[in-house]
């Protein structure tokens, strides 16, 4: 519906609306139909996106109504080539659009590479020769014809589904294009996006050249881009993550700035002195000063933060040899002496202790904030170029990774939160989501611990990086220990020496820890655990900042351990409610008693060797222990006839696993089960009952029940027939291979009793 609606649309554009300037108060632009989240058109079949919103302002500032039309690509670019519209709304400005378009631009716009999970592919390198999905026409598909086999696709969500199916190794898509379909469509555990920036440029209005409406348009975008309006609009369509980009990007011209200035300074410098040593001298000079400043960004290029302050700190040991030097890292209001030289033990000092320190001092800030300090006990007299420069670019460079941070922080925490949507083992997917907290926070250590209201007590779920004895015997009574304290106050704690603190419960063997978060696990106002981050390095001790950060996630997983424990009790319920119902059944029938159990145990062992997921492995364990629940309408002169029924009792007998079906669909946790008791005597010929189903036809668990039923009837006593040994069993099993059984399973099921009776003999 939606594709015929656009091909109506561009008809009627080509035929009745008129050329450029002929109408002053109404402009037409187009854009893309299919280019989330810039331009998009809705289930309704209305225009939607960024660019959309921005020329929904613009004809406010300009006074002029403008008619948004979303076509396929290729026809808005028509459509304006042939002058049947007066500008497209968003496109990518390249040197070969310049010679046909005046551009108006307001969004820095690139393209990244997107792959599998688990793709080896790491960067634009890696693309040669690789089958790569690109966007038709897009800057990507012009670019990469050359270098890989490039599949062109008509939109961006086909390109990742492509990668998806494997028709693709890699794709090249927009970046806010592809991570909102990525997120939208939660394919965040099947691709991701690298790091390579690709066709990095501006976007904005196409006009034709010498659109009549170029120097209007052009101050109305420039309004809104001064506009707080249009940081709104950042933030609606991309995230906080945009805005700290371009923080990020002013940051990095300001660095690049710095060291042009001192160049063109040293060299006016230069200019300005007449004498021939001393320029020969300051040339030196400022060339090693240059160098020095040139060497220190390389080197400081693709490190992290405490790497960068290590460099930075050498530096400064060699400038100043003589000098006794130290570097204060601010944490919960003090700061903490992270670096010195000569080399001293790590101690807090206020503000006003810092100021009292003799010497030169300089502070370095974050956001508006003190982030440390550093002091050299000596008077700098005279500035040092290199030195201020120096300082100048740890300053750039700690606010950019300051921001890169932070937004690789709110990408995990976001990634943290997904986790917790999937359906997974308890303990496997905790352990992983304990490692990328740790991870988030740069800590060594730590526990997510449960609460158990029956014992009330806390015990150790998962551990990561602790003593496994630790992790073994940690068990705290209510109050007990801090993690006890916290949980019955329920209130956050940050330490700094957790041996010092008497409410710690001294756990043998100890290990050394420096700071400490325990934060407290609480849904519905019940208490569920604790979460415990530890750290063991002096240098790193935690802050009111990294407690901000658990309490964005701890609310999930407070709910998820929560719903857990709610789903491990009805489990444990409906378990114990089915058992009572074997139990019932068996107790029918003297000459069966446990034949339903033990039919459920031979099922429940053969499945798991099967590697059934655990829906399955559900399924499994219900519908083998009530196979014969019909049982319970078989007359007791049938069912505990010890001879061979007649005719029109064994036609009763029959009934039964249809019986069990209209059974089990009254109880709504068993309905699922029904069709799968209800075929457990078909054959795989088609001999069976009660629907004569055959081969594929029969349910596959059922499958798995028709053997384990039958072993189970052969090997053991029945007063009517003999009682088969284990290998005469698996004789008759394999006999009846392809007529009563599935010959593959069958043959699974041989190598399962043969290892299960090799395990009891030994």
């Amino acid at each position: 519906m939606r594709k015929i609606l656009i091909i109506i649309i561009s008809i009627l554009l080509i035929i009745f609306f008129p050329a450029k300037g002929e109408n002053k108060d109404t402009l037409i632009f187009a854009g893309d139909y299919i280019f989330p989240p810039i331009e998009y058109l809705d289930s309704q079949g209305k225009p939607q996106g960024f660019a959309v919103d921005i020329i929904r302002e613009l004809q406010k500032r300009i006074n002029k109504k403008i008619d948004i039309v979303l076509v396929p690509w290729n026809e808005a670019v028509e459509l304006l080539d042939k002058g049947k519209i007066d500008g497209i709304e968003f496109m990518r400005v390249t040197d070969e659009r310049k010679k046909k378009y005046d551009f108006i631009t307001y969004l820095e716009s690139f393209s990244v590479i997107i792959t599998p999970i688990d793709s080896p592919i790491q960067s634009f390198i890696d693309l040669k020769n690789r089958k790569v999905a690109v966007l038709n026409q897009d800057v990507a598909h012009i670019f990469l014809t050359n270098i890989s086999k490039t599949i062109p696709f008509k939109n961006s969500e086909l390109v990742l589904q492509a990668l998806i199916e494997g028709k693709a190794e890699a794709g090249v898509l927009n970046y806010y294009t592809a991570r909102y379909l990525i997120n939208k469509n939660n394919w965040n555990a099947q691709l991701k996006i690298l790091q390579d920036k690709l066709f990095s440029s501006y976007s904005g209005i196409a006009l034709p050249k010498g659109s009549p409406y170029y120097f209007e348009i052009n101050k109305g975008i420039s309004d809104i881009l001064k506009s707080t309006y249009y940081r709104d609009l950042l933030t609606k369509w991309f995230g906080e993550e945009v805005l700290l980009r371009l923080e990020y990007k002013k940051e990095e011209a300001k660095s690049q700035a710095l060291i042009f200035i001192i160049t063109i300074i040293a060299l006016l410098l230069l200019g300005i002195l007449g004498s021939r040593e001393y320029l020969k001298r300051e040339v030196k000079k400022r060339t090693q000063e240059i160098n020095l400043a040139y060497n220190f960004l390389k080197e400081i290029s693709q490190k992290d933060l405490e790497d960068i302050e290590k460099i930075c700190f050498e530096k400064l040991k060699e400038l100043f040899p003589n000098s006794r030097i130290k570097y204060f890292k601010r944490t919960n209001g003090e700061f903490f002496l992270t670096y010195s030289c000569p080399q001293e033990k790590g101690y807090s000092l206020t503000i006003e202790d810092i100021e009292n320190i003799e010497g030169y001092r300089r502070y370095f800030m974050v956001e508006r904030s003190i982030y440390s300090v550093l002091i050299i006990e000596e008077n700098i007299s005279h500035p040092i170029t290199y030195f201020n420069l120096l300082l100048e670019e740890f300053q750039n460079a700690l606010t950019r990774l300051y921001i890169k941070e932070r937004i690789d922080r709110e990408k995990e925490i976001n990634e943290i939160i997904n986790l917790l949507s999937k359906k997974e083992d308890e303990n496997l997917l905790l352990e992983n989501l304990l490692k990328r907290i740790l991870h988030i926070l740069k800590a060594d250590a730590g526990s997510i611990m449960v609460y158990d209201k029956e014992n009330k007590i806390l015990k150790i779920k998962v551990g990561i990086n602790l003593p496994r004895e630790v992790i073994k015997n940690t068990v705290l009574k209510e109050g007990e220990g801090i993690a006890g304290w916290v949980l019955d106050h329920r209130e956050p704690l940050i330490l700094e020496d957790v041996y010092k603190d008497n409410r710690f419960k001294i756990i043998e063997p100890r290990f050394e820890i420096k700071s400490s978060i325990c934060y407290p696990l609480i849904h519905k106002n019940e208490p569920v655990g604790v979460i415990n981050i530890n750290s063991l390095r002096e240098n790193r001790i935690f802050n009111h900042d990294d407690l901000s950060i658990i309490e964005k996630f701890a609310p999930f997983i407070s709910a998820y351990i929560y719903n857990e424990e709610i789903e491990e009790k009805i489990f444990k319920l409906h378990h114990e409610t089915l058992i009572t119902i074997v139990d019932i059944i068996d107790a029918r029938d003297p000459y069966t008693g446990g034949h339903s159990r033990e039919v459920g145990d031979i099922a429940i062992n053969f499945g798991r060797s099967l590697l059934l997921d655990e829906e399955d492995m559900r399924r499994l364990e219900y519908s083998a222990y009530l196979h014969d629940i019909g049982k319970i309408k078989v007359p007791d002169f049938i069912l505990k006839k010890p001879g061979k029924l007649s005719d029109e009792e064994y036609m009763i007998m029959k009934m039964h696993p249809i019986w069990g079906e209209e059974l089990l669909q009254h109880i709504s946790v068993f309905r699922d089960i029904g069709k799968i008791i209800r075929h457990h005597h078909e054959r795989w010929d088609g001999k069976g009952y009660p629907d004569g189903l055959s081969g594929n036809d029969i349910p596959f668990l059922t499958r798995i029940i028709t053997l384990a039923d039958s072993f189970q009837a052969m090997t053991a006593f029945r007063p009517y027939k003999r009682k088969l040994t284990i290998e005469e069993a698996i004789q008759e099993i394999k006999r009846c291979k392809g007529t009563q059984f599935d010959p593959e399973l069958a043959d699974y099921f041989i190598e399962f009793i043969l290892k299960e009776n090799k395990v009891i003999n030994n």
